[in-house]
C-alpha cells in the first residue's frame, strides 16, 4: 500500500469537509445579515433561494480550486523528506492561505457580479425584485455569478500552483 497517497487522499477529505462546511456556514451567515435581516426576506422566499445556491455554489467551486494545490504543495513537502510534523506545520499556513485567498476573490466576484448585473440594468432594484420573489432576477444574478466564476476558478487554481515549491527543470533554449 502507498501510504503517501493515502494519507494525501485522507487530507483531501477532512480539507473538503473541513472548509466545505466552514464555508457554507459562513456564506449562509453573510446572506442572512446582508439579505435576510436587512431587507426583511422571509426563509420561504424562492428567488433568494435561488440566488442563495448561485452564491453557494460558486463560492465552493473557487475554493475547491485551492484543494488540489493544497494537496500537491503537501505532497512536494512530504517528497522533500520531511518529517510529517515539519510537513504539517508548514503546509498549514499555506493551505489556510490558499483556502483564504480563494474565499476573498470569492467574495469580490459576487460583489463584482452584483454591481455588473446593477449596470446592464439600469433603473431596476434588483434586491428589491428578489424581495419580491422575482426569479428571473435571482437566476440572471446567480449565472452571472457562476460564469465569472468559472472564468477566475482556473486562473486561481494555477497561482496557487506557483507557490508549490516544484524543482527547477533546466531550460533547453
Amino acid at each position: 500500500m502507498n501510504s503517501i497517497a493515502l494519507y494525501l487522499g485522507v487530507l483531501e477529505v477532512v480539507l473538503g469537509l473541513v472548509y466545505g462546511i466552514l464555508l457554507s456556514f459562513f456564506v449562509f451567515w453573510l446572506m442572512k445579515k446582508l439579505f435576510l435581516d436587512k431587507m426583511e426576506i422571509r426563509y420561504d422566499n424562492l428567488a433568494f433561494g435561488v440566488l442563495m445556491a448561485f452564491v453557494l455554489f460558486s463560492v465552493g467551486k473557487m475554493v475547491s480550486s485551492a484543494l488540489q494545490p493544497a494537496v500537491d504543495f503537501t505532497n512536494r513537502l512530504m517528497n522533500m523528506g520531511l518529517q510529517i510534523e515539519e510537513v504539517l506545520g508548514r503546509a498549514s499556513y499555506t493551505i489556510t492561505g490558499f483556502f483564504v485567498v480563494s474565499t476573498l476573490v470569492a467574495g469580490i466576484i459576487v460583489a463584482i457580479s452584483f454591481v455588473l448585473f446593477n449596470w446592464l440594468t439600469q433603473g431596476l432594484n434588483e434586491f428589491e425584485e428578489i424581495k419580491n420573489k422575482n426569479v428571473a432576477v435571482a437566476l440572471i444574478s446567480g449565472t452571472i455569478i457562476l460564469v465569472i466564476t468559472q472564468f477566475v476558478a482556473g486562473g486561481m487554481e494555477m497561482i496557487f500552483e506557483a507557490f508549490i515549491p516544484y524543482p527547477q527543470t533546466p531550460r533547453l533554449f
